[in-house]
């Protein structure tokens, strides 16, 4: 890894969470599920009010902080079908975006870092949600829960906030073509391919494959 894994946008401020304060009980591997829906609201409060602004270059090479990142899983399901038939957007990263260590791996995430001006996970989700993908009406984003792994340089300075992005419409396409290309393709496929993705989506799909089973 070299000195700077960023190619471009190190300088501008991202949300960033001292470690001890995003993971209050220490650190674990994989999803840590949200008992209930408030639950999930209260810890996205909690989040919101101990996130600081810092420079994404700091930040990026400094794991005794967290970037929370909001985590939209999208999936679909044709109106009557059964569960077998649901789908999930599943996205390869292209040469274009500005992680370097992402390139070529597959992802189905929609989400990103936080900008000081967003005014919290939720507003960012939705802002994210709008840059990178494009579809007919914004969804609703139901919380899940929370993703660490601090086995990579990647996942040691991020936090995922894990959302369902359950699509009303099969019309969902990439905006930021540059960076991703994307389709939805049945969950069943996601799983023979699960080699392909990178770290957080192969952390999830075992447990996307199940909440696609019961939407």
């Amino acid at each position: 890894m070299s000195a700077d894994p960023l190619a471009k946008g190190a300088d501008e401020e991202i949300i960033g969470i001292p470690r001890e304060l995003a993971l209050p009980a220490g650190a674990w591997t994989g999803l840590r599920a949200f008992s209930s829906p408030e639950e999930g609201e209260h810890e996205i409060t909690r989040l919101d009010q101990v996130a600081q602004p810092r420079p994404r270059r700091e930040l990026e090479l400094d794991p005794s902080w967290k970037q929370p990142i909001p985590y939209a899983v999208a999936l679909y399901r044709p109106e009557g079908a059964p569960a077998s038939d649901t789908q999930l957007f599943w996205m390869d990263r292209l040469a274009g975006g500005s992680d370097k260590r992402l390139h070529g791996r597959a992802s189905f995430g929609v989400g990103g870092h936080i900008s000081p001006n967003d005014g919290g996970i939720r507003a960012a989700l939705a802002r994210e949600w709008v840059e990178e993908v494009a579809t007919p009406t914004l969804p609703s984003f139901a919380p899940i829960g929370l993703l660490n792994d601090d086995g990579d340089d990647v996942g040691r300075v991020h936090l995922g906030i894990v959302f369902i992005a359950t699509l009303t419409s099969p019309d969902i396409h990439i905006r930021e073509t540059h960076k991703l290309a994307g389709s939805l393709v049945p969950v069943s496929e996601a799983l023979r391919r699960k080699g392909e993705l990178e770290g957080w989506s192969a952390r999830l799909i075992d447990t996307i494959a199940k909440v696609a089973a019961s939407i």
